[in-house]
């Protein structure tokens, strides 16, 4: 991943976390989806938060990264959210619509 830097880590609850930085463009977004998809369907934790607190790009092709992770954690029963992301990227997020499917709400199990 050249433009990115993702690492994960397991918190208390069980839930793996994927810290994403820097870009998520055409060049590593397989890798970024690869990844997701692998942490739901093999090690099935409770939820996947994906923290892009320090992602400062994101491409279409990353954001169907991201979508891919989505649909596999729906399909396996696995939650998934999106969290602490840079304001250009929420509005990225809200203005497709990912925002409000993804990002955590309250009220929302």
């Amino acid at each position: 991943m050249a433009d990115a830097v993702v690492s994960q880590r397991v918190i208390d609850n069980g839930a793996v976390v994927v810290d994403l930085r820097g870009e998520i463009d055409i060049a590593v977004n397989e890798a970024v989806r690869d990844l997701l998809v692998d942490i739901i369907t093999t090690r099935r934790p409770p939820c996947v938060i994906v923290n892009m607190r320090h992602l400062v790009f994101i491409d279409s092709t990353g954001l169907s990264a991201l979508i891919a992770g989505y649909h596999a954690a729906t399909s396996a029963g696995v939650g998934f959210e999106v969290r602490e992301m840079a304001p250009l990227i929420e509005r990225q997020m809200r203005a497709t619509g990912l925002y409000d499917l993804m990002a955590p709400q309250p009220g929302r199990d």
